[in-house]
């Protein structure tokens, strides 16, 4: 055997015992809470899609600013999340848990990942506007548990196509992992009073496992096919031709894979006629209220980048909104639908400036699409 340097053995001998337990290699997909864990909060919701590993991209996904470049200079190695039920469906009560965790390269990594998910949760502001409310605040919570370091914020979201509702974000970095806690409901105070306790379930979870100590197998997750929503109408019917542009268009299309929704037709047209690229994203929720909010969030995303200027769609119906954003090296154009459980995202993008008119027809174009199938509001 070789002899260990004087520093190195000196370091093994005052490290505690119970510190060489830590080693153990942490089973990432075990560590967010089960449905028993949760309790009677989630008794009656299925584990939603989106729950299962993951990745740096997939991460970027649930931030405006961030890509996965971003997430790699953090250090963050890999996350896991279980979720449960649907944050927007505007029921009473509790209507969303989501637990996670991420691993980092460091404990440093950690807290820095922890100071850019703060910022992005106070930056939710930005997203409040005329038409949709949306407030994000700090609040106290207790500690989870010595030695680690969090935080929290309130955000809530009112409009007047959906019911009001209200998350509760808690993040907490424990050595070189985030845990996360979100917790959505009809009101602010059934959220705050939820949040705390599954957050010091999750630390105590987290803990056992990194010990070795949890013995659990990872929750079964639920696979979704690509397809018409069961029961519901072919959205392909309300996908864009090629003879609603102007110009040269390839097209590919299909219905696709999106966890949010219950069923999701794409269209993606490069090039697109008078745009340089075209993207349409047809999709049925389970309840219309869940349809409202993601339009309109992802209205008030866009309106919130420099350079948007909102367009007066309110003469092309079907809860029609829309912007165009001038930007450094292109412009792009988008619009978003609600009417009853459907929801429809179109963004194009041009090198050259959009002109509204365009986007403007081209929003006509999908109203009548809509209406035709009997879907408008």
């Amino acid at each position: 055997m070789r002899a260990l340097p004087l520093a190195a053995l000196a370091a093994l001998l005052l490290v505690p015992a119970a510190s060489a337990t830590r080693s153990h290699h942490v089973r990432l997909a075990v560590v967010p809470l089960p449905k028993s864990a949760i309790g009677a909060a989630a008794a009656s919701f299925p584990v939603a899609y989106d729950s299962g590993r993951i990745s740096n991209a997939e991460a970027a996904s649930h931030s405006p600013d961030a890509t996965t470049k971003t997430f790699k200079k953090l250090g963050r190695l890999d996350g896991y999340a279980l979720e449960y039920g649907n944050a927007f469906t505007g029921d009473a009560g509790v209507t969303y848990v989501r637990t996670a965790v991420d691993r980092y390269a460091t404990a440093a990594d950690a807290r820095r990942a922890l100071a850019f998910w703060k910022k992005e949760d106070a930056a939710l502001s930005r997203l409040d506007n005329p038409s949709f409310s949306v407030t994000s605040v700090p609040v106290k919570l207790p500690r989870p548990a010595s030695g680690t370091t969090h935080f929290a914020y309130l955000t809530s979201y009112s409009a007047s196509n959906i019911v009001p509702v209200s998350g509760i974000d808690e993040q907490i970095a424990d050595g070189r992992y985030v845990l996360d806690v979100i917790v959505t409901a009809g009101s602010a105070s059934v959220a705050e009073a939820l949040a705390p306790n599954l957050a010091q379930k999750l630390v105590a979870r987290f803990r056992l496992e990194r010990r070795g100590r949890l013995h659990a197998a990872p929750v079964k997750l639920p696979r979704q096919k690509a397809g018409p929503p069961p029961g519901g109408p072919d959205l392909s019917a309300l996908r864009f031709r090629a003879s609603d542009l102007v110009g040269k268009v390839t097209v590919g299309r299909g219905y696709v894979v999106d966890p949010a929704a219950i069923s999701d037709y794409s269209v993606f047209m490069l090039p697109a006629g008078q745009f340089d690229v075209l993207d349409q994203e047809i999709e049925w929720y389970p309840v219309a209220n869940e349809a409202s909010f993601y339009a309109d969030f992802a209205n008030a995303t866009t309106l919130a980048r420099h350079g948007s200027t909102a367009l007066d769609l309110s003469g092309v119906g079907d809860g029609a909104q829309g912007s165009v954003t001038a930007g450094a090296s292109f412009d792009t154009g988008q619009v978003f639908f609600s009417s009853g459980r459907l929801a429809e995202f179109i963004f194009v993008a041009s090198q050259d400036a959009i002109d509204g008119k365009d986007v403007l027809n081209l929003a006509q174009v999908a109203a009548s699409r809509i209406d035709a199938a009997g879907l408008g509001s």
